[in-house]
């Protein structure tokens, strides 16, 4: 996939981005208009959002899905420790498996024992071809500010920065992410200003047909 030898190719910086974001910020998320494209508005698809609820979130699902859960993972010492403890911190819903999830930041939050446990979780709770976004840092700083997301439309996003700055990781390659996501299949990727990567996936599998096929 051409996209994906040109991010291969980057040369990661190893200073601290200048675009860094110190202070609420609106920006362009072409990730996330990828992933509702072609996602009919007739609100019959279920949503989960790992970060905390916002009431713009909200309204930009709620032209989606008559189901929206917000799992509130992402904010301070919320999220659990361990491969066990992070998979039963996703919640699954009874009615109906997930057609969308925002997983944001998540991976760059878990310890890399600890992601499979977080994806196999996944595949659980959603419904094959299923749909998934979640961000990475590209940019190898000394540190970063953790970020609350939320969305004020289809394409943009509001990126606050909350607590303070925690110490910079190994950034994720494309490879891994494939790697990491798999049953999920990477299928667009966008790099954006200030050092973040955007990955649209959809869950692969042949058990049953899902709504998106």
């Amino acid at each position: 996939m051409e996209w994906l030898r040109r991010i291969r190719g980057h040369t990661p910086n190893t200073e601290a981005q200048p675009n860094e974001p110190t202070e609420t910020l609106e920006r362009a998320t072409p990730g996330v208009a990828a992933m509702l494209e072609g996602v009919g508005e007739d609100r019959t698809h279920a949503v989960l959002d790992l970060g905390s609820a916002a009431e713009a979130s909200l309204r930009v699902y709620s032209r989606f899905a008559s189901r929206v859960r917000f799992a509130d993972l992402l904010e301070g010492g919320t999220l659990p420790r361990g491969r066990a403890a992070v998979a039963r911190a996703v919640p699954a819903q009874s009615e109906r498996p997930y057609d969308l999830v925002l997983g944001w930041d998540i991976l760059d939050r878990l310890f890399p024992e600890e992601r499979a446990g977080f994806v196999e979780r996944l595949v659980e709770v959603t419904a094959p071809n299923a749909r998934l976004h979640v961000i990475v840092e590209a940019s190898e700083g000394a540190s970063t500010h953790p970020l609350r997301f939320s969305l004020m439309n289809v394409n943009r996003m509001r990126c606050e920065p909350v607590g303070p700055p925690r110490p910079g990781r190994q950034p994720l390659l494309p490879a891994e992410v494939e790697d990491v996501l798999a049953p999920f299949e990477v299928t667009r990727a966008f790099t954006l200003k200030g050092g973040l990567r955007e990955y649209v996936a959809i869950r692969r599998d042949l058990k049953r047909v899902g709504v998106f096929e």
